[in-house]
């Protein structure tokens, strides 16, 4: 425990994590992913992984419960969830892509010489397995079964090496060469449901992002896309209702305000975006309804309230 100075309070946080706290919360939006996991822009799946654990373990607010963090307990909490955001992204082929094109200008210049050269690289280990399975996909007769198999297996180290758009192409050309075996059919159909997810949650990630930024056009844009791609994803359809309000368009932030309800029933700040849509459209009696059980589930609701005064 850190001793406590005159009139202060003792802190059972050690002096590093308070300077690390400090100095993360000074720098902000203005740090990047990478700067976050202290990891360059050239590092690999293993490494984004080994980073992640070892600063999650310094400042994961579980690690201090019960101790004494005064003001570092809120930067504790904030700072795990960017950290464990920025894992979420990197950690993916597809996530990460998109992070690296939409973001290349905030990182610095090796960071940015990095994502050149990874890309280039990528792009050539692309072409190069393109040819090969083209080259499988000409076998002829029983010889067709052995070319699947390598298909397979290599899709598999794909995986391991969280190349998982290469995987698929893999197993795409495995299926075509043996389409009866089950055990490629099922990884394809795994894969390309965790890749919609994966998209699904950069689009939604995105969303955020501009919708920080008041740029409602293209939250809604980015909203949308997480929505198509994963119908169930009720956030991406509560984001699309509260840019749609900000751009005063009533009737079709009731529309997405709805669908987050029917996805989350129990999401009362989309009830109040449909509440306010609804006073927007002068449709009172449905306003007034929905008002009032979002303050049957929470009585203190300010906002709520005071709209509800209103009518």
């Amino acid at each position: 425990m850190l001793a406590a100075r005159d009139g202060e309070e003792a802190i059972d946080l050690p002096a590093d994590i308070q300077r690390e706290l400090r100095e993360l919360e000074s720098r902000g939006d203005r740090i990047t992913h990478y700067e976050l996991l202290s990891v360059g822009a050239d590092a690999d799946g293993g490494a984004i992984r080994r980073a992640y654990l070892e600063r999650s373990k310094r400042i994961h607010p579980d690690a201090w419960y019960r101790k004494e963090v005064g003001e570092f307990g809120p930067l504790l909490t904030k700072w795990f969830q960017r950290l464990a955001a920025a894992y979420q992204v990197l950690s993916d082929e597809e996530t990460r892509l998109v992070y690296d094109r939409e973001h290349k200008g905030e990182l610095s210049a090796s960071d940015r010489a990095a994502v050149d050269k990874r890309e280039l690289s990528r792009a050539e280990g692309e072409r190069r397995q393109r040819e090969r399975r083209d080259r499988l996909l000409h076998t002829k007769g029983f010889a067709r079964i052995g070319a699947a198999r390598k298909l397979y297996e290599e899709a598999l180290a794909h995986v391991q090496n969280y190349e998982r758009s290469q995987a698929i192409e893999c197993l795409k050309a495995a299926r075509e060469l043996d389409p009866n075996r089950k055990e490629i059919v099922s990884k394809l159909v795994e894969l390309e449901r965790e890749q919609a997810r994966a998209r699904a949650k950069s689009a939604l990630a995105s969303g955020k992002e501009r919708e920080d930024k008041k740029l409602w056009a293209q939250a809604i844009t980015a909203y949308h896309a997480a929505f198509q791609l994963d119908p169930k994803n009720g956030a991406a359809a509560a984001g699309a209702a509260r840019c749609f309000l900000w751009q005063d368009d009533a009737q079709a932030a009731s529309t997405w305000a709805t669908r987050a309800l029917e996805l989350d029933p129990a999401d009362l700040d989309s009830r109040l975006v449909l509440a306010e849509a609804f006073i927007a459209l002068k449709m009172k009696a449905r306003a007034r309804t929905e008002l009032n059980n979002i303050l049957s589930k929470d009585p203190e609701q300010a906002e709520a309230k005071a709209l509800l005064k209103g009518l």
